[in-house]
């Protein structure tokens, strides 16, 4: 295998599934480093994910896709208020086309997805419009959404509802902290980076007309998120139009390679993004130090996950082969299969990640650190493992499009959210978690 052809398939979806499979092999066999896994309990999970499930949707079908969409859906005394569906009838009140409009929300999830890392429990934001406070993903998500609608992402004077590579470029740390409310005593952990990504978001966008440039971008009218719509057109066959979710991908893989930080893998000088090397792998024969790498790009499957809702709903696209998206990696997902005993970190790892000045007992660990490399891999291929369990359960006729997607959102990631809060009510964290730089869930 020739290591241009290592580059391209670790940025792959392809490689994803079958990187953390090989990992998953080794569990079977006892061979992990840092976990062990009781594949006994992974029907137990599912029922648990199945009762929230039936809780709060009655079943799978009704579960919307898990995605950004979600942060911008909350509850008030008058029902659930749908904010971005708000925004888009407002804006075609006022003659916005429908391809606008479909625009300014690519916008409004690309810049808000990639602030999404971990917030940690400390943070908090106080929104002023619903008189509510909120914390960690809906925060995250809020507090976009308000720096959005007062224009701090665009640079054209007649539409501030939009994210453009000239204002994005000129966003400062200050800015990002000040409108993510962000104090010494309300601090949110990567603040500066998070807006060093939407620094990167910018230089990409600037840097890739042919799928941020649309079909009339000038100096007047800079290169935006938004203009993947445009490039997609251009991708389509047939009537309705439809893409490959490899369009997608290639757009948020190859488009959007310059927002990673460099300090990450890296492969004939090649910057991976998040892939890392896997001891797990180390054992098997032969193995050169590619074959140790498991990528798991995890921010750019959340952007893809979210952007499918606005592509499909208000695009009006088809998308197919959804199906080779992944589960997410990530401390929710993960937390829930520690917490129900499908996983089990080491006792020497557990002792190794204890911070004494946290006194929680909760074990925290680099992102780049061994264990957490491990339990990313694991997360993914035991979400597939859920998700089979469920659909045995159900006739193929009922079984919804986007079902990983359900599975998630109805799902073992508010699982995850749920058993954290009944285990540790006072931090609602992970059972494990992982020192967040603002770049990494």
């Amino acid at each position: 295998m020739s290591v241009s052809y290592n580059v391209k398939y670790l940025k792959s979806l392809q490689s994803v599934r079958e990187r953390t499979q090989n990992v998953y092999k080794q569990a079977q066999k006892g061979q992990l480093q840092h976990f062990t896994l009781d594949e006994s309990k992974i029907d137990s999970v599912a029922d648990y994910v199945l009762s929230l499930v039936k809780r709060d949707f009655d079943n799978i079908s009704n579960v919307p896709p898990h995605g950004r969409w979600r942060s911008y859906c909350i509850k008030s005394p008058a029902g659930t208020r749908d904010l971005v569906g708000e925004h888009v009838a407002q804006w075609k009140a006022n003659d916005v086309s429908d391809w606008e409009c479909a625009r300014r929300i690519v916008d409004l999830f690309m810049v808000s997805v990639l602030i999404d890392a971990g917030a940690g429990s400390k943070w908090e934001y106080w929104d002023e419009q619903t008189q509510s406070t909120y914390q960690r993903t809906e925060g995250l998500g809020i507090a976009a959404l308000r720096m959005f609608e007062q224009g701090a992402f665009s640079s054209s004077p007649s539409n501030k509802f939009q994210a453009d590579a000239r204002a994005l470029l000129q966003l400062t740390d200050q800015d990002l902290c000040a409108g993510f409310q962000v104090t010494d005593e309300n601090p949110l952990l990567g603040c500066e980076n998070r807006a060093q990504l939407l620094r990167n978001l910018g230089l990409a966008l600037s840097q890739g007309p042919r799928y941020f440039g649309g079909k009339c971008a000038c100096n007047s009218h800079p290169a935006r998120p938004g203009f993947m719509l445009d490039y997609l057109s251009g991708c389509t066959t047939g009537t309705p139009m439809t893409v490959s979710i490899d369009d997608i991908w290639e757009i948020i893989i190859d488009g959007l390679a310059p927002v990673w930080p460099e300090s990450r893998t890296q492969l004939d000088g090649v910057s991976l993004g998040d892939v890392w090397p896997c001891a797990a792998l180390s054992a098997s024969a032969n193995a050169c130090a590619a074959e140790q790498l498991v990528p798991f790009h995890k921010l750019s499957q959340w952007l893809t996950w979210s952007l499918l809702e606005v592509i499909t709903k208000l695009g009006k696209f088809t998308v197919v082969d959804t199906e080779k998206l992944t589960g997410l990696p990530e401390y929710r997902n993960g937390g829930l299969l520690v917490d129900m005993g499908v996983l089990t970190l080491n006792k020497q790892d557990y002792e190794r990640g204890q911070q004494k000045d946290r006194g929680d007992n909760v074990p925290m660990f680099a992102g780049s650190d061994p264990v957490i490399v491990e339990w990313r891999a694991m997360t993914v291929i035991l979400l597939d493992k859920i998700a089979e369990s469920i659909k045995s359960r159900i006739p193929d006729d009922e079984v919804p499009d986007m079902f990983l997607a359900r599975i998630l959102e109805g799902g073992t990631w508010k699982a995850g959210r749920e058993i954290a809060a009944q285990l540790r009510p006072e931090s609602k964290d992970p059972p494990i978690n992982i020192i967040s730089d603002g770049t990494l869930f």
